[in-house]
């Protein structure tokens, strides 16, 4: 598959909520994480669109998150010192989640608490999730979705965080100067997760 030298990545807006929802929810679909967290395929193609449009309403003030300009693929990215899941807002994604997983709600919900844990102390941007419809993978979509925030990151001195869900992702986030600096592994025989660090710069 040719590389696309032709697509462009633009800050989502509001009004992109439902495309950055449709394109996450499809290009995780068989992502290890997620398969974890909802085990049944059919279940998990019917419920993570509206997953993704509460976590893309809940990313949207920061106003980082970016889409493609075909809505091929899509990024939400959050600040230094954001808390997106806290107070009342981490309230409501998590009444959101509980009303469209039911039982598989708890563990959904627990990846996230696991997660918090890894976090490293100092300032960091935070890479929540990138994603690219199957049908165009391979094409540097990927790639093109990470530049924007990367090059404010290497100008700022920023670092930057992310927890990569599969190997495929990992070499990705390994091309572009992020570094493995721990292993999750998810409870229940659950799959691994590697923690990634990016210095500014690399």
């Amino acid at each position: 598959m040719s590389l696309d030298t032709t697509t462009t990545v633009v800050p989502a807006r509001a009004a992109h909520v439902p495309t950055v929802a449709s394109v996450l929810a499809q290009a995780f679909q068989d992502d290890p994480v997620f398969a974890w967290a909802i085990p049944d395929p059919a279940r998990r193609r019917t419920q993570l669109p509206g997953v993704f449009t509460a976590w893309a309403e809940i990313f949207q003030p920061y106003e980082e998150t970016y889409v493609t300009d075909d809505s091929a693929g899509a990024a939400m990215w959050a600040p230094d010192g954001a808390e997106p899941f806290a107070g009342e807002a981490g309230e409501l994604f998590a009444r959101r989640v509980t009303e469209l997983l039911a039982n598989d709600a708890d563990r959904f919900l627990q990846i996230g608490e696991i997660f918090q844990q890894y976090e490293p102390a100092q300032p960091w941007m935070y890479l929540q999730v990138i994603g690219v419809l199957p049908t165009h993978q391979g094409r540097g979509l990927g790639s093109r979705l990470l530049a924007p925030v990367l090059q404010r990151c290497d100008e700022a001195g920023t670092p930057a965080y992310l927890e990569a869900s599969s190997p495929h992702n990992r070499r990705l986030y390994e091309r572009h100067g992020f570094r493995m600096i721990d292993e999750i592994v998810l409870p229940e025989r659950g799959p691994a997760v590697w923690a990634m660090w990016r210095e500014p710069g690399t």
